[in-house]
């Protein structure tokens, strides 16, 4: 049958043992210093103003946020990796919903959704999880990090984030 309590209890490997997304998440933030740099941009690591915009005390915190610091406009990315099997991809489609786009806007006055989810792994190049990010996410609002290339990284964020920030 099922996992209750008892047997979730006795396995070796728990929920949470898995830390090798911190690897994906340090790539992104040095990625996004690289690419964004000079007085006009500000990189933040876990950002933390998001942690309370549902009704003041629930909220998130991704993995970081990249600020144009002439136009006050920001945009803010969670980055999901995972190897073969999980469900990281459905996880990160709650920050892609009607009600979740509706709540950002209200919380961050920006013009355009301003939060883009980074495909890592086998998130990236599976077709188990790539065929259906289209149905999860809107165009340009989420990447397939293959290989963890930055030129390719670059090339997503200067054609569909760089604009929304500067203009």
């Amino acid at each position: 049958m099922g996992m209750d309590s008892e047997k979730l209890s006795k396995r070796v490997k728990q929920p949470g043992h898995d830390q090798t997304f911190q690897r994906a998440e340090r790539d992104f933030l040095k990625a996004l210093k690289l690419i964004f740099k000079g007085p006009e941009w500000q990189v933040v690591d876990h950002p933390r103003d998001l942690s309370k915009m549902i009704a003041g005390r629930y909220g998130i915190v991704p993995e970081a946020s990249l600020k144009n610091l002439k136009t006050g406009k920001i945009m803010y990315f969670e980055v999901k990796k995972q190897g073969i099997a999980g469900n990281a991809d459905e996880r990160a489609a709650k920050h892609h919903t009607v009600a979740f786009y509706k709540a950002l806007a209200k919380a961050t006055k920006m013009p355009f959704h301003a939060f883009s989810t980074i495909m890592c792994e086998s998130l990236a190049i599976e077709a188990r999880y790539v065929m259906k990010h289209p149905y999860y996410f809107e165009p340009g609002r989420y990447f397939c990090w293959v290989g963890y290339d930055l030129d390719i990284l670059k090339t997503y964020l200067d054609k569909e984030v760089r604009p929304l920030l500067e203009k």
